[in-house]
């Protein structure tokens, strides 16, 4: 063969290794997603995946996981069902096959018929409690959290949870003189320190 067939052969074989695209290892993907999945806290988990969701070495395969089990996720947790059908449908697109494509049409039809009953309740007079739950619902933690705030209102225990999670709620000695979560009644233990954080995006 001529010199300069194998030196061709050989910038052509290095071209096409420099042109492929390196992927996760499968190992440590599969970590991550038992981690995110074994969350208790949606608000942390949210992180997880919006860190995950944003490798450019995830496959096509291992996108579409992310996304179905956020969506999962959501949906679960009453929390941003508007982002959990795109996430469903997302999934389809790219797994049209796989069987949990039919899944995932179900679930976006419970996750929308949620989103119905929401929209209808937040059209009329609700209390702060079922108010906030379903901005959650519906996306608006940060609205949801500012109202709480305002009012003066203590959030309950599962609502304090996710505002910690979250970052809106901070510990007092984080964050001297920032305005207490309860003000009004009995106090509660999950509340003793618990502080409004200033600034949420740096907690």
């Amino acid at each position: 063969m001529p010199r300069q067939w194998l030196i061709g052969i050989a910038f052509a074989v290095l071209a096409a290794c420099e042109t492929v695209p390196p992927t996760m290892d499968a190992a440590v993907f599969d970590a991550e997603i038992t981690q995110l999945d074994s969350n208790p806290s949606i608000a942390a988990a949210e992180v997880g995946f919006e860190r995950l969701l944003a490798r450019t070495d995830l496959t096509e395969l291992q996108r579409a996981e992310v996304l179905f089990l956020r969506a999962e996720q959501r949906l679960d947790h009453r929390f941003n069902l508007p982002q959990a059908v795109e996430d469903f449908d997302q999934f389809a697109v790219l797994q049209p096959e796989d069987p949990r494509a039919a899944t995932s049409k179900r679930r976006v039809l419970f996750a929308q018929a949620d989103i119905s009953a929401a929209q209808r309740r937040l059209a009329q007079l609700q209390n702060l409690s079922d108010w906030f739950d379903d901005k959650v619902l519906m996306g608006d933690l940060e609205v949801a959290a500012g109202r709480y705030k305002d009012a003066g209102l203590t959030p309950n225990p599962a609502q304090l949870y996710l505002l910690r999670e979250a970052g809106f709620v901070c510990e007092q000695s984080a964050v001297p003189g920032a305005q207490p979560v309860q003000v009004y009644g009995e106090p509660r233990e999950d509340t003793v320190e618990a502080v409004w954080c200033e600034d949420p995006s740096l907690s």
